[in-house]
């Protein structure tokens, strides 16, 4: 097996409509029109900061250290699912009200990105996009402020056309209103649009929006990546642009 597998990607055939050319006359493109982002564990690798935030949160109650492999199980629902999650591996789930919450939050914006860093090559592919003209966005069960001050502390705001974090409308992934939403944003269609993400969730709410998903298989999903059945796995971002071309990157809607 080779270091891309590629899982039920339509293949092209003829060339399709460029990303920078809707009316066919220019360059075109082999990458779709419009691309969403998840954000932790595909762009960034935030982990130990939302480990050692929802930790001193726990600590306030005497409660914890979890260990970073344990947190990773729980992160990508939501900062609300997490101290629940977070919360109930200690035991103390009766501890759980609206007050952690904003109490979380506080912690995790003075250290969102104490060692939080992009992935190797992120910014290459993000790069190698914004050349072709595809337009991109991010689509995080992340709380949107907390999500612009990471990008905007990594440098890479400059690349998204629209943001949609955890608490911008009201539902979070993987209900299909917050990628729709992300989509209306760059004002992009199911048919010629792929997520980008790497967890079920992402999966989940990219099917439910009716848009070919592709995975990276080193975030923080619990079970193999390649058992979510998305269109396209990836064991290394940096691989994602040439294994999009290779395939002519025709992201049929599925039928």
């Amino acid at each position: 097996m080779t270091d891309v597998e590629v899982v039920k990607v339509k293949m092209a055939g003829a060339k399709r409509l460029g990303a920078n050319d809707p009316a066919g006359g220019g360059t075109v493109s082999r990458y779709p029109r419009a691309i969403v982002w998840d954000l932790d564990g595909t762009l960034v690798d935030s982990l130990r900061d939302i480990a050692s935030s929802l930790n001193a949160l726990l600590g306030g109650y005497g409660l914890g250290p979890l260990d970073l492999a344990d947190v990773r199980l729980m992160v990508g629902d939501g900062a609300a699912t997490l101290i629940e999650r977070g919360f109930a591996a200690c035991d103390r789930l009766d501890l759980v009200d609206r007050s952690l919450l904003p109490r979380f939050l506080s912690i995790y914006a003075k250290h969102a990105t104490d060692t939080t860093r992009l992935y190797p090559g992120a910014l290459e592919v993000l790069d190698t996009f914004a050349d072709a003209g595809v337009r991109q966005g991010i689509c995080t069960n992340k709380p949107e402020q907390i999500a612009r001050q990471v990008m905007n502390d990594l440098d890479i705001s400059r690349y998204f056309d629209v943001v949609v974090g955890g608490d911008t409308v009201p539902r979070k992934k993987p209900d299909p209103l917050p990628l729709q939403h992300a989509l209306a944003g760059l004002g992009a269609g199911e048919d010629e649009s792929l997520m980008i993400g790497d967890s079920a969730v992402d999966v989940t709410t990219a099917r439910a929006a009716g848009i070919r998903v592709a995975l990276v298989s080193n975030g923080y999903c619990n079970v193999s990546a390649r058992s979510l059945r998305a269109d396209l796995v990836v064991d290394d971002l940096a691989l994602l642009p040439a294994a999009l071309a290779k395939h002519g990157a025709r992201i049929d809607r599925r039928s």
